[in-house]
């Protein structure tokens, strides 16, 4: 597959990048530390607010049944309070866990090259062992205006809108090699899995879109069945096809 049309590269600037990773060349994108830093203490007040709120929800909810004052809509009120204050804790946990990425990153967060990619200054992951990938940037996606203020929480609080999914064998290797930090890097289901690798979470807005090109074409010079797309269905479906079990090698997978 060879589909970048999303980054809007013409001819020359796609020749440059492949001649640039023939001659040896390298592209890195230095860790943001100070946005990282930003979005985890957003997203650490968004966890303190949602505790509190689940708190007193359940301690509001156990009081009314207890002294029965309130009615059926009160207490159910209550439990949905609950709830959602359960759900953001949870939601916004896991956006957590993946800011923690940058924490345990060298300041190099991305280095490509023709024969692979270092990841956050201690992960290699050599072309030969990547099966494909599907990248992406959705910053630019219209939101609906009564989601416009949860959506804004959501981005300064480390919701990724730009990432790299790549299939790669043995994953599970590389994760258990990995500083714990970066775990979250890595989906492995059994034997099989791949990476996740955020961007925009993680580098400077300008950087996000000369990093998908970087990996998409390194990675097609290498044979790997790689593309860029904004097509959210082609995104969902590589995606799942990528961390799934792996079916067969990709053309020119023996290559490094």
């Amino acid at each position: 597959m060879y589909e970048l049309s999303a980054l809007g590269l013409d001819d020359a600037q796609e020749r440059e990048w492949r001649d640039h990773f023939a001659r040896g060349g390298v592209f890195a994108a230095p860790l943001d530390r100070a946005a990282v830093r930003r979005r985890l203490r957003a997203n650490a007040a968004v966890l303190v607010v949602a505790t509190v709120v689940l708190l007193a929800a359940a301690v509001v909810f156990v009081v009314v049944l207890l002294q029965r004052v309130g009615g059926p809509v009160t207490v159910l009120l209550l439990a949905l309070l609950a709830l959602a204050a359960a759900v953001l804790l949870v939601r916004f946990g896991l956006l957590r866990r993946r800011l923690r990425i940058g924490r345990a990153s060298g300041d190099d967060y991305l280095v490509v090259s023709a024969e692979g990619l270092r990841l956050a200054g201690h992960a290699d992951v050599p072309w030969s062992a990547v099966i494909g990938g599907v990248g992406y940037d959705d910053r630019g996606a219209a939101v609906p205006l009564l989601r416009g203020p949860a959506a804004a929480v959501e981005r300064a609080s480390g919701r990724v809108q730009a990432e790299f999914v790549l299939g790669v064998r043995g994953v599970r290797g590389l994760r258990d090699a990995a500083p714990h930090d970066l775990r979250a890097l890595f989906e492995v289901i059994d034997d099989h899995g791949g990476i996740r690798l955020p961007l925009d979470t993680m580098v400077a807005p300008e950087t996000v879109r000369a990093a998908l090109a970087a990996i998409g074409i390194a990675g097609l010079g290498a044979g790997i069945d790689i593309e860029v797309t904004g097509d959210r269905s082609t995104i969902f479906t590589r995606t799942v096809a990528l961390l799934g079990a792996e079916k067969t090698a990709p053309p020119g997978a023996e290559r490094g």
